[in-house]
């Protein structure tokens, strides 16, 4: 009879450990529930806050595009300093022109590269008004092929990053066949592409180049001849129109503070108003 109660004793506290567990249990179930009801509501909520802001706030499309500009900035090598590092800081795609043979040719070029930048060698060209510079560079009409050639050759070897050229000065030597055949020829064999500065209307460089079969265009217009605010913001305006006619075109300006200050200022309103800036590596015929 004992042994009966004992077993009836222990079966009642089971029985109860079970109830007491079964209600723990719903009690956890109702809070999650809640939890997850929180939850719910509250993504709800945030989805209607997203649906409400992009409704207030719908995509602007991107401007049509009117025109395509490549700038050139000519005169790098000879200094490192603000100025020329303040064009490193123009978030836009440039090309840079640097003179061999100066103390930051070569640092520059690489330095302008690794900042995400094109760079071409600026070879200087014999002048009619017989400036000097760059003795050991200047091509001139007297010289022959093998001279040019090397000069060539040797300039690149000293800016290695750079994957074009174009002229510094040189109205004498750029209307000059027999120096631009030479020019082509070394060129055209490193895979290379060649700007006309146009210094001179008698320039041949843009016919010759096309004649060996060197990827090749030409300036437009110069910025920055005279070194005043106005004026070279006139001509980037004319840039800009030639750009909107003709689809493309190329300006070349001077590692000048007054330059630089109207491209920071000027080149995020034209890209605004649809205007897009380019390397002249894409811009070649």
């Amino acid at each position: 009879m004992k042994k009966k109660k004992s077993r009836i004793s222990v079966n009642y506290i089971l029985i109860g450990i079970i109830v007491v567990l079964l209600i723990f249990l719903k009690r956890m179930d109702d809070r999650v529930s809640k939890l997850e009801k929180r939850e719910i509501v509250v993504e709800k909520i945030e989805l209607k806050k997203e649906e409400k802001a992009h409704k207030l706030s719908p995509e602007i499309p991107p401007p049509t595009l009117r025109g395509t500009i490549g700038i050139i900035i000519d005169d790098f090598g000879y200094r490192n300093d603000e100025v020329s590092d303040g064009f490193l800081n123009l978030d836009v795609h440039l090309t840079y022109a640097v003179i061999p043979g100066h103390e930051y040719s070569r640092s520059f070029g690489e330095k302008a590269v690794n900042r995400g930048y094109e760079v071409i060698v600026h070879m200087p060209f014999e002048n009619l008004a017989n400036k000097g510079g760059e003795e050991s560079f200047v091509l001139s009409v007297s010289m022959d092929s093998k001279t040019i050639q090397e000069r060539v050759q040797t300039a690149f070897n000293q800016i290695p990053t750079a994957i074009g050229m174009n002229n510094h000065q040189g109205s004498k030597a750029s209307a000059d066949q027999h120096v631009m055949s030479n020019v082509a020829r070394v060129l055209k064999k490193r895979d290379l592409f060649f700007v006309d500065s146009r210094t001179t209307v008698e320039t041949v460089a843009e016919s010759t180049m096309v004649a060996y079969g060197v990827p090749t265009t030409r300036r437009n217009v110069f910025l920055d001849n005279e070194d005043n605010e106005g004026k070279i913001h006139a001509q980037l305006i004319e840039l800009v129109q030639k750009s909107e006619e003709l689809g493309t075109a190329v300006g070349i300006g001077h590692v000048k503070l007054k330059t630089l200050k109207i491209l920071q200022k000027h080149i995020p309103e034209l890209q605004k108003k649809g205007f897009k800036f380019e390397f002249v590596s894409k811009m070649l015929h």
